[in-house]
C-alpha cells in the first residue's frame, strides 16, 4: 500500500510527467519531488510546536504554503513552469 507522499507523487506524475518521458526525467524529478516533501516536513516539524495547539500565526502559514504549493501546480499545468 503506498504511503502518503507516494499517493501523491503518483498522481503529481500521472498529471504532470509526459508518457513519453525518459526514465531519468522520471529518477530526477522523482528525487526534487521527495525532497521538496522533506523540505515541507522541515519547515512544519520546526516551526510548530509538538506539544501546543496551532496558534493564528501557524494556521497562517500552512494555509499559505497550501495556496503556493496549489499556484505552482497550477502553473505547471498551465505550462507555465
Amino acid at each position: 500500500m503506498p504511503g502518503h507522499v507516494e499517493k501523491i507523487w503518483l498522481e503529481y506524475r500521472q498529471r504532470v510527467i509526459p508518457k513519453s518521458a525518459p526514465p531519468i526525467q522520471l529518477v530526477e524529478t522523482r528525487r526534487a519531488f521527495y525532497s521538496g516533501s522533506a523540505a515541507l516536513l522541515s519547515i512544519l516539524l520546526t516551526q510548530l510546536e509538538a506539544d501546543q495547539e496551532p496558534t493564528e500565526a501557524d494556521l497562517f502559514m500552512m494555509d499559505e504554503i497550501h495556496k503556493e504549493l496549489l499556484q505552482f501546480s497550477q502553473d505547471v499545468a498551465d505550462g507555465k513552469k
